[in-house]
């Protein structure tokens, strides 16, 4: 079997400018906190729609027997994370951000964030290439910022 987990990255993008561009256009007619709100809930009901179909699809119990804590934590993480990232998304829409500049900034930092810590935290190797993808992203965005 092929492996296409590029694709389904590729797909995330799309999700993200997604949220990005409906979160912008919602920015300047809904409180920011209600904005952050409404989209916690979608992704809840999604989330918990796609957990379901999948234990049914895969026959596994609905709820395992045992899960080891620090994964489940490092989830709490991650949400915790998201969450944050909304909610400060959410802000700076209401603040005026456009969606195209603010999404470069949020994700090209997100980028090179993730790349450090990998390198720092999981053991990944940074090759050349990325290492200057790091410079050439920051450098993108301050030319993009600077406009």
């Amino acid at each position: 079997m092929m492996n296409t987990w590029w694709i389904l990255a590729i797909m995330s993008g799309a999700g993200l400018a997604t949220r990005n561009l409906s979160f912008k256009a919602a920015g300047g007619q809904i409180d920011a906190a209600l904005a952050a709100l409404i989209l916690a809930i979608a992704m809840t009901v999604v989330s918990a729609g796609y957990y379901i179909i999948n234990r049914m699809q895969t026959a596994q119990p609905f709820i395992p027997e045992s899960v080891a804590m620090q994964p489940m934590l490092l989830c709490v993480l991650a949400g915790v994370g998201v969450a944050a990232a909304n909610i400060l998304l959410a802000l700076a829409y209401k603040q005026g951000g456009y969606a195209s500049l603010t999404a470069i900034l949020q994700n090209g930092f997100s980028i090179v964030v993730t790349l450090m810590l990998g390198f720092l935290l999981l053991s990944e190797v940074i090759r050349p290439m990325q290492l200057l993808g790091i410079l050439v992203t920051f450098g993108g965005m301050w030319m993009v910022t600077k406009g």
